[in-house]
C-alpha cells in the first residue's frame, strides 16, 4: 500500500543536540521531519517560560511547510513548568498560530500514560531539584503517582545525555516493585532504540520524552501506524478517546 507523505514539525530548545538526529534514525515510511528552534541556553524559570511565546511564532513558520500535518513543542520541562493546564495553553497558542493540530511533550507523556494504563511511575530526570519537583507535581496533579524519582542523572548537564550509552543496568536496580512503568524525561536524551530491550528486561512499559512526543504527533496527524512496535510497546497502542 502506498503511503501519502506527511510532514511533522518540531519546535526544539536551542540547546538540544539530540532530537534532530533521533527521529530521522527511525526511518519512518514517508514521514519527513522539519525542525526549528526557540531560545533556551539554561534551565531557569525565566528562560523556560520564555519559550511559550516563541513556540507560537515557530509553529506559524512550520505551518508553511508542504505536507505538514502536526507540530510538536518538544521540550518536557518547558511544557510542565507552570503545572496543571500549562501544556494545554501552549498547544492553544501554537494551533492558533499554525492552523494545525499541535502537541507538547508533557501533554504527550500524559496521553501515553493513559493509553498504557500506567498510574505509578519510576521517574528519571536530568533536571535540578527544583525543576524535578515541578515534574513530580505535574504528574501527580494528573493522578499519576511517582514511587521513585532519580533526578540529576549524576551528570553536569543534559548535553552529556547524547553521549551516554545504554542505561539499562543503571535504571533497573532503582525501580521499585510498586512502579507499573518507567518515565525517562527530557527531549535532549537519545535512546529510542534502547527502549524495547529495557521493557523486555523489566516486563513493564517504558516511556521517554522523545517517544511520547513522536507517537502523539503521528496519531494527531492520522499516521499512528507508521511507528513500529519494534521501538516500544507504546507504538502499538492508540490514544484513549
Amino acid at each position: 500500500m502506498h503511503l501519502q507523505p506527511i510532514g511533522l514539525g518540531i519546535v526544539t530548545p536551542s540547546g538540544n543536540s539530540v532530537i534532530e538526529r533521533d527521529y530521522p534514525r527511525l526511518a519512518l515510511s514517508e514521514v519527513g521531519f522539519h525542525f526549528t528552534r526557540v531560545f533556551n541556553s539554561e534551565d531557569t524559570a525565566q528562560q523556560l517560560s520564555g519559550m511559550k511565546a516563541q513556540a507560537a511564532d515557530a509553529a506559524r513558520l512550520l505551518g508553511h511547510v508542504r505536507y505538514m500535518k502536526a507540530i510538536g513543542f518538544a521540550c518536557t520541562s518547558g511544557s510542565f513548568l507552570e503545572g496543571l493546564g500549562y501544556d494545554e495553553s501552549i498547544v492553544a497558542l501554537m494551533e492558533e498560530a499554525s492552523g494545525l493540530p499541535c502537541v507538547t511533550t508533557s501533554g504527550s507523556v500524559l496521553t501515553a500514560l493513559r493509553a498504557l494504563g500506567l498510574r505509578n511511575l519510576a521517574v528519571f530526570s536530568p533536571y535540578e531539584e527544583w525543576l524535578s519537583n515541578r515534574l513530580t507535581a505535574f504528574l501527580e496533579s494528573h493522578g499519576v503517582g511517582v514511587s521513585y524519582h532519580a533526578w540529576g542523572f549524576d551528570m553536569d548537564s543534559t548535553e552529556e545525555l547524547d553521549r551516554w550509552g545504554p542505561i539499562n543496568d543503571w535504571v533497573i536496580p532503582k525501580i521499585p516493585d510498586s512502579a507499573d512503568g518507567v518515565f525517562i524525561s527530557c527531549t535532549n536524551f537519545t535512546w529510542l532504540k534502547g527502549i524495547k530491550p529495557l521493557e523486555q528486561r523489566l516486563g513493564r512499559a517504558v516511556i521517554t520524552s522523545n517517544l511520547a512526543t513522536l507517537w502523539n504527533m503521528l496519531h494527531v496527524a492520522g499516521a499512528g501506524g507508521r511507528l513500529s512496535g519494534e521501538v516500544a510497546r507504546l507504538a502499538d497502542v492508540r490514544p484513549v478517546e
